[in-house]
């Protein structure tokens, strides 16, 4: 047994026994809608990935569903940080915390990536693992491990790997895959406006909102997965909290904890069109994501839990597979 195997037994020790989910009419039709919407942002990118065998098909689309909101794209020039143009909109308790996290997290000490090397993300998810066609049931708490190349440049496309279920899943590409918003690099996130008003410039124009989705929601999303498994640069992770002031509709949630049970600063916005709401977990000392749940809202805005992460562990490593040595950022 590694030290990952039994680190996760005694963090599954923790935790309350897998439930299952009871879905109402309107949480099953919210469902059923978040997952066309997944099919969907795929078609509309050039990535194919490989998924993990038909128990997880539902919980791979929920689980990435905000990964796959956006396009591609050039990302813009980093700037001096100005004072912001547009009003602040999020509620004021929301503001008041993104604020002061904020000044935190873009006074860290930025990482060493080089265009040669991998980030490396672990996490605990905890995700649907009913059949497909049957009523959800989550599942206990499973690790994943994430291997992102910073070198977009190869011909024959990216070489990132995903471990999860006991078996590595390479991510298939057919040509180039430029980094952007669908593959954020280091130095594309490192190249993006540092200005909060800039930055919700460059997002909106990335975002790309689904099926009736708000403007809003698709920036907010974005902003989740640009955060998700990633290593930010600290001052667009200090910018990231600042642009989400921005936005309306972004609320604290409170009691907000990872799927390991970790209590953080929640922030998040609810998705009208696709009735779902999928908080961001902050670690309120440095404004690290600690991790997310996926909520799916029924008419009455009462949620069912319908997955979690935690993020455990982010490093740099040399190669795909490779396990950072000497410990990560958590």
């Amino acid at each position: 047994m590694n030290r990952h195997d039994t680190h996760l037994l005694e963090l599954r020790d923790e935790l309350p026994p897998p439930q299952p989910i009871v879905l109402s009419r309107e949480h099953r039709r919210a469902l059923e809608l978040r997952t066309r919407a997944a099919v969907a942002r795929s078609d509309r990118r050039r990535a194919v990935a490989a998924t993990a065998g038909p128990l997880a098909l539902v919980a791979a689309c929920v689980a990435t569903v905000v990964a796959l909101l956006a396009t591609a794209l050039p990302g813009g020039t980093s700037t001096a940080t100005e004072p912001e143009r547009r009003p602040v909109a999020a509620a004021p308790a929301a503001a008041a915390r993104l604020l002061s996290i904020a000044d935190v997290a873009g006074r860290a000490a930025a990482p060493v990536v080089g265009r040669d090397q991998f980030v490396y993300v672990r996490s605990a998810v905890i995700s649907n693992v009913g059949a497909v066609g049957h009523a959800p049931r989550l599942g206990e708490a499973h690790e994943r491990e994430v291997w992102s190349g910073q070198d977009p440049s190869s011909a024959g496309g990216r070489d990132d790997v995903i471990r999860e279920h006991g078996q590595d899943w390479p991510i298939v590409t057919v040509g180039p895959d430029p980094a952007g918003a669908g593959r954020p690099t280091y130095a594309w996130l490192a190249s993006l406006p540092t200005d909060p008003d800039r930055l919700l410039d460059e997002l909106e124009g990335l975002a790309v909102p689904v099926g009736g989705q708000e403007p809003e929601q698709a920036v907010f999303d974005l902003m989740t997965a640009l955060v998700r498994e990633t290593i930010l640069p600290p001052e667009l992770a200090g910018a990231l909290l600042r642009a989400a002031r921005l936005l309306p509709g972004v609320v604290l949630e409170p009691g907000a904890t990872d799927a390991l049970g970790r209590r953080g600063v929640g922030i998040s916005r609810t998705d009208e069109r696709f009735r779902a709401r999928v908080p961001w977990v902050l670690e309120p000392t440095t404004g690290e994501l600690l991790g997310t749940r996926d909520y799916l809202l029924g008419a009455d805005g009462e949620p069912a839990l319908f997955g979690a992460t935690a993020v455990l562990e982010r490093a740099v490593v040399d190669r795909a597979g490779q396990e950072p040595t000497g410990g990560g950022r958590a």
